[in-house]
Protein backbone atom coordinates (compact mmCIF):
# COMPACT_ATOMS: atom_id res chain seq x y z
CA UNK A 1 0.00 0.00 0.00
CA UNK A 2 3.00 2.22 1.14
CA UNK A 3 4.80 1.29 -2.58
CA UNK A 4 1.61 2.17 -4.11
CA UNK A 5 0.75 6.12 -2.76
CA UNK A 6 4.62 6.35 -3.12
CA UNK A 7 4.74 5.60 -7.23
CA UNK A 8 1.27 7.33 -7.40
CA UNK A 9 3.10 10.75 -6.11
CA UNK A 10 5.65 10.15 -7.79
CA UNK A 11 3.65 9.91 -11.14
CA UNK A 12 1.65 13.02 -9.71
CA UNK A 13 4.90 15.18 -9.54
CA UNK A 14 6.06 14.69 -12.88
CA UNK A 15 5.15 17.97 -14.57
CA UNK A 16 4.25 17.91 -18.97
CA UNK A 17 6.81 19.93 -20.73
CA UNK A 18 5.99 24.15 -20.73
CA UNK A 19 4.22 25.67 -23.61
CA UNK A 20 3.80 24.56 -27.18
CA UNK A 21 6.77 22.18 -26.74
CA UNK A 22 5.85 17.91 -26.33
CA UNK A 23 8.74 15.76 -25.58
CA UNK A 24 10.68 14.70 -28.47
CA UNK A 25 11.22 11.53 -29.74
CA UNK A 26 14.32 9.89 -29.91
CA UNK A 27 16.22 10.60 -32.82
CA UNK A 28 18.52 9.29 -35.44
CA UNK A 29 21.65 11.22 -36.66
CA UNK A 30 23.40 10.51 -39.76
CA UNK A 31 27.23 9.37 -38.92
CA UNK A 32 29.29 12.59 -38.70
CA UNK A 33 26.85 14.69 -37.92
CA UNK A 34 26.15 16.32 -34.13
CA UNK A 35 23.20 16.90 -32.47
CA UNK A 36 22.37 19.45 -29.23
CA UNK A 37 19.64 18.11 -27.33
CA UNK A 38 17.95 20.30 -24.48
CA UNK A 39 15.63 18.68 -22.07
CA UNK A 40 13.10 20.85 -19.73
CA UNK A 41 15.00 21.28 -16.17
CA UNK A 42 11.29 21.08 -14.53
CA UNK A 43 9.69 18.13 -16.72
CA UNK A 44 12.73 16.34 -17.26
CA UNK A 45 11.69 15.76 -20.95
CA UNK A 46 13.87 15.95 -23.71
CA UNK A 47 12.41 18.94 -25.70
CA UNK A 48 14.58 20.16 -28.56
CA UNK A 49 17.14 18.83 -30.90
CA UNK A 50 19.36 21.36 -32.26
CA UNK A 51 21.92 20.84 -35.25
CA UNK A 52 25.01 22.32 -36.35
CA UNK A 53 24.77 21.71 -40.01
CA UNK A 54 21.77 22.55 -41.12
CA UNK A 55 21.94 25.01 -38.66
CA UNK A 56 18.65 24.18 -37.20
CA UNK A 57 15.80 23.92 -33.88
CA UNK A 58 14.07 20.22 -34.44
CA UNK A 59 10.57 20.30 -31.46
CA UNK A 60 7.56 18.76 -31.31
CA UNK A 61 5.83 21.80 -32.01
CA UNK A 62 2.02 21.94 -31.43
CA UNK A 63 2.29 18.46 -32.11
CA UNK A 64 4.14 18.79 -35.03
CA UNK A 65 7.61 17.49 -35.62
CA UNK A 66 8.86 20.90 -36.98
CA UNK A 67 12.51 21.84 -38.34
CA UNK A 68 12.98 25.62 -37.62
CA UNK A 69 16.89 27.40 -39.50
CA UNK A 70 18.96 29.49 -37.39
CA UNK A 71 17.55 32.78 -38.14
CA UNK A 72 21.11 34.79 -35.66
CA UNK A 73 23.83 33.50 -33.32
CA UNK A 74 26.49 34.90 -31.33
CA UNK A 75 29.18 33.91 -29.04
CA UNK A 76 31.88 31.40 -29.26
CA UNK A 77 30.76 28.25 -30.71
CA UNK A 78 31.58 24.83 -29.22
CA UNK A 79 31.71 21.90 -31.75
CA UNK A 80 29.68 24.00 -33.88
CA UNK A 81 26.85 25.59 -31.43
CA UNK A 82 26.96 28.87 -30.36
CA UNK A 83 25.79 29.95 -26.80
CA UNK A 84 23.12 32.09 -28.21
CA UNK A 85 20.83 31.71 -31.21
CA UNK A 86 17.53 32.70 -32.20
CA UNK A 87 15.05 30.29 -34.18
CA UNK A 88 11.96 31.78 -36.08
CA UNK A 89 8.41 29.85 -36.99
CA UNK A 90 5.73 32.25 -38.78
CA UNK A 91 4.20 32.62 -35.33
CA UNK A 92 7.00 32.56 -32.29
CA UNK A 93 10.83 32.83 -32.04
CA UNK A 94 13.10 30.37 -29.91
CA UNK A 95 16.19 31.84 -28.11
CA UNK A 96 18.09 29.77 -26.40
CA UNK A 97 21.31 31.00 -24.56
CA UNK A 98 23.61 28.15 -23.06
CA UNK A 99 26.92 27.78 -20.80
CA UNK A 100 28.41 25.26 -23.71
CA UNK A 101 31.45 23.01 -21.78
CA UNK A 102 33.66 20.87 -23.80
CA UNK A 103 34.43 17.61 -21.72
CA UNK A 104 37.11 16.42 -23.39
CA UNK A 105 35.95 13.30 -24.83
CA UNK A 106 34.06 14.48 -27.98
CA UNK A 107 31.43 16.11 -26.42
CA UNK A 108 29.93 18.64 -24.62
CA UNK A 109 27.44 19.44 -21.53
CA UNK A 110 24.81 22.31 -21.03
CA UNK A 111 24.59 22.57 -16.79
CA UNK A 112 22.72 26.03 -17.40
CA UNK A 113 20.93 27.58 -20.24
CA UNK A 114 17.34 28.28 -20.97
CA UNK A 115 14.95 28.46 -23.71
CA UNK A 116 12.69 31.29 -24.51
CA UNK A 117 9.88 30.89 -26.76
CA UNK A 118 8.26 34.69 -28.12
CA UNK A 119 4.32 34.77 -29.40
CA UNK A 120 3.50 36.99 -32.08
CA UNK A 121 1.75 39.20 -29.36
CA UNK A 122 5.05 39.39 -27.50
CA UNK A 123 4.16 37.56 -24.41
CA UNK A 124 7.02 35.08 -23.74
CA UNK A 125 8.03 31.75 -21.54
CA UNK A 126 11.06 31.01 -20.20
CA UNK A 127 12.26 27.73 -19.90
CA UNK A 128 15.41 26.39 -18.10
CA UNK A 129 17.31 23.85 -19.69
CA UNK A 130 20.21 21.35 -19.62
CA UNK A 131 21.58 19.33 -22.32
CA UNK A 132 24.38 16.76 -23.60
CA UNK A 133 26.25 17.33 -27.22
CA UNK A 134 27.54 14.58 -29.10
CA UNK A 135 28.68 13.59 -32.39
CA UNK A 136 28.28 10.59 -34.71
Amino acid sequence: MVIALLIALQLAGAAAPAGPLAELPPQVLEPGRCALFLWDKSSRQRIVMLSANPAALRGRIDGQMTDLPLASASGTAVMGFAPSARYRSASRQFDVALTILPTGSGGAVVRDGSLTITEADGSALVIPVAGILGCT
